[in-house]
């Protein structure tokens, strides 16, 4: 009898420790340039930034929601180096690709990289509204790559853009979506699954689809040659491309929660270390029973 009360015992304090550790983990749950950061003025980077959180469900996006201003705020900063938290490095906003799909430069996806790492940083530190903006910082590197002139240049095998055509395409993309429903929403369309995919690969894939368009022969140089929005085709691929920058920073905001915000398991460091702490207890208390 009293074995039994002993073994009772020892697996309620297993259960306990068990119990203690999954609460912590889910505690964790939670155009132009912006005269005011808690105001920020809306453009494309804003449109794709907020449409990504659409397709996450509520637990994944609740504390960029809860930080929704910072993580707007964020995406202007790249560009933006006059601001007090402005960082300006636009020759770091591009991924080249040689003619033969070998990678050339991966500039923008070392940086999409570093910033989901500052983000991963600042929430395990508490600063859950420095976190959101790092994210939005994070998606302007990461979508940047879905425009033409962004996987174009003169050292590349495509030449360098038009960048006059550049200016405009961009100018023509942001006056549809300048604010959170507007006339590109239509391109809108999740493709159906949350993928874990990193920062960096995510800026990889899109700069690639982007260079060399996989599912027909619109490429970069097809866009720079062929720059009008009359014509249906232009102005699908240019949808296209805007759709898959959407899903890819879903993505990695998918993948952001998964390994920042609320791991689902306990390390197996953690796991084994609280094992062999229930079996020693166990034995300990066996043992005490049997005198």
């Amino acid at each position: 009898m009293q074995k039994t009360k002993v073994v009772i015992l020892s697996l309620l304090l297993c259960i306990l420790i068990f119990n203690m550790l999954f609460v912590s983990a889910s505690c964790w749950s939670n155009g132009g340039y912006s005269d005011d950061p808690s105001n920020p003025d809306y453009g494309t980077h804003d449109w794709i930034a907020e449409h990504a959180l659409d397709w996450l469900p509520p637990e994944e996006k609740q504390f960029i929601l809860d930080n929704l201003a910072p993580y707007l705020y964020g995406t202007e900063l790249p560009d933006n180096g006059g601001a007090p938290d402005g960082i300006g490095d636009k020759s770091k906003h591009h991924v080249y690709y040689f003619a033969n799909g070998s990678l050339q430069d991966d500039a923008s996806a070392v940086r999409a990289q570093e910033e989901y790492e500052n983000a991963v940083s600042l929430f395990n530190s508490g600063d859950l509204a420095g976190a959101a903006k790092r994210l939005g910082v994070m998606s302007h590197y990461i979508v940047d790559v879905a425009v033409f002139g962004h996987v174009m240049g003169a050292e590349t095998d495509w030449g360098a853009e038009n960048k006059t055509l550049h200016s405009k395409y961009e100018d023509y993309v942001n006056a549809r979506t300048n604010s959170y429903v507007d006339e590109f929403n239509v391109f809108l369309n999740f493709d159906g699954e949350l993928s874990v995919i990193s920062a960096y690969n995510a800026t990889l894939t899109l700069a690639y689809d982007t260079t060399f368009d996989l599912d027909d022969d619109l490429t970069c140089v097809w866009m720079n040659e062929n720059y009008n929005w009359s014509d249906a085709t232009f102005k699908n691929r240019c949808g296209e491309s805007l759709n898959l920058a959407v899903n890819l920073l879903a993505d990695v905001l998918h993948t952001f929660y998964v390994e920042a915000v609320i791991p689902e398991f306990p390390s197996n460091g953690m796991l084994s270390l609280l094992l062999i702490i229930a079996t020693f207890i166990v034995l300990v208390f066996v043992k005490k029973a049997n005198f």
